[in-house]
């Protein structure tokens, strides 16, 4: 089949089934998306192909005779060419095993297809600039999509079926490896879409903001540099964001999600390195340097933010080091109980590790001492849902150290955690026994 040829059968299945009015259906599904938006890159392709010879960002020696002059000379050849079997080596059993004459054959074979080192070349700078080019082809057309059906994505101040396809589609950029320059793109877009519906992550359900407060800090942790600045610009963006949209109050909801965060990426990614940590003294510069937040708190949030992540990747990492430790283990639970005063939950887990600690090496008092904290934490989060008249106070004839129970942070979006007065009774019991 000729260009002309195949560029018309691609146009005339475009015609038939555009990859936007798959889009613009309601019930559209991602594989069918996915379909249709490998037939617009393959238009595109084609396309430019036919315009300029070669891909664009290719070598210029590769022109016509590309990657499509290649797939069109395999399948019109008629030199009774079949296609190559697969080359890949059997695992070595035996001290004898390189002896054999027909592995012998398979590694010559394999070493004389791979000897010209120009096409080898050529042909991994096609594949990655075609990879580029669907990515940015797919990014494209959901940004059209966005544009286009922003009253339907804002029905219910963002809370929809839809913007959660749209979103998880966004989402997929960054969790699929993608190349430096398309991922560039994805950045750019990720700023647009927080910028045009807000009320998707700072509003409602937290899911959304969570979601996308880890795969950025996961984008954090990148090898590429640039992909690194990328990452904690749209951090430090998403952050500012937040931050208006609370009338410059606060960023509860984007502190919560990314302490969160950190704590999923530390079990998950192993993240910590100097990698991270030249992405949080990026994200600490930008609020320095904007002159526009200058007379309000929030640099002070981002610095205070970028603080408590410090705590707990160090405390993570010392706690690796001191297992055998018991007195200093728990010191640096403690430390990293305090980083969690603003989320209950966590706070609870590691509140509840130190107590089994204690309790392990016979001190049963500071293992009370843990679950009376615990008791006082659900406590103080029962008032504040209006479920308890007292909070924290209750607990302040036993301790006065209970007062850091206090220090936790509201976030009306979060979901909501099955506490009530029995599972603070249940705490308590512990305790007194």
């Amino acid at each position: 089949m000729g260009v002309d040829n195949c560029f018309t059968a691609i146009k005339k299945e475009i015609s038939f089934r555009a990859p936007w009015q798959v889009l613009v259906s309601p019930a559209f599904t991602l594989r069918d998306t996915a379909k249709s938006m490998k037939i617009a890159a393959a238009f595109k392709f084609v396309q430019a192909t036919q315009n300029n010879g070669t891909l664009k960002g290719s070598n210029s020696s590769g022109q016509a005779s590309g990657l499509l002059s290649q797939w069109m000379h395999s399948t019109s050849s008629h030199d009774g060419h079949k296609h190559h079997r697969s080359q890949t080596l059997p695992i070595i059993r035996g001290k004898n095993a390189l002896s054999n004459p027909k592995l012998l054959q398979m590694i010559d074979s394999s070493t004389a297809s791979t000897s010209n080192e120009t096409d080898i070349v050529q042909y991994v700078d096609t594949e990655a600039n075609i990879a580029t080019e669907v990515s940015l082809t797919i990014l494209d057309l959901l940004c059209l999509y966005t544009l286009n059906h922003q009253r339907q994505l804002q029905q219910s101040d963002c809370q929809n079926v839809l913007m959660k396809k749209v979103f998880d589609t966004h989402m997929l950029f960054l969790q699929i490896n993608q190349s430096a320059a398309a991922l560039k793109h994805v950045f750019a877009a990720l700023r647009l879409f927080v910028g045009k519906f807000p009320s998707a992550f700072f509003q409602g359900q937290a899911d959304l903001c969570g979601s996308l407060c880890y795969e950025i800090l996961k984008c954090c942790n990148h090898r590429s540099r640039s992909t690194q600045t990328e990452a904690s610009a749209l951090l430090y963006f998403f952050m500012r964001k937040n931050f208006e949209f609370n009338k410059q109050k606060s960023i509860v909801r984007s502190h919560l999600q990314l302490i969160k965060a950190v704590s999923q990426l530390i079990a998950d990614a192993g993240i910590g390195g100097s990698r991270f940590q030249h992405s949080l003294a990026i994200i600490n510069n930008f609020a320095n340097g904007d002159k526009q937040m200058k007379n309000v708190n929030f640099p002070a949030e981002v610095k205070d933010l970028t603080k408590r992540i410090r705590t707990v990747l160090m405390a993570t990492a010392q706690m690796k080091e001191h297992e055998k430790d018991p007195e200093m283990l728990v010191d640096l639970q403690y430390s990293l109980a305090n980083s969690y005063a603003s989320t209950p939950e966590l706070r609870r887990t590691w509140l509840e590790s130190m107590a089994k600690i204690h309790a392990r090496n016979g001190d049963l008092s500071e293992a009370a001492m843990c679950y009376i904290h615990i008791a006082a934490l659900i406590a103080e989060y029962l008032k504040r849902k209006g479920l308890f008249s007292m909070g924290w106070p209750a607990f302040l004839s036993i301790t006065p150290n209970i007062k850091e129970e206090g220090a936790m942070k509201e976030d009306s979006g979060m979901q909501d955690t099955p506490y009530n007065e029995v599972s603070s009774i249940n705490i308590y019991i512990p305790a007194l026994c």
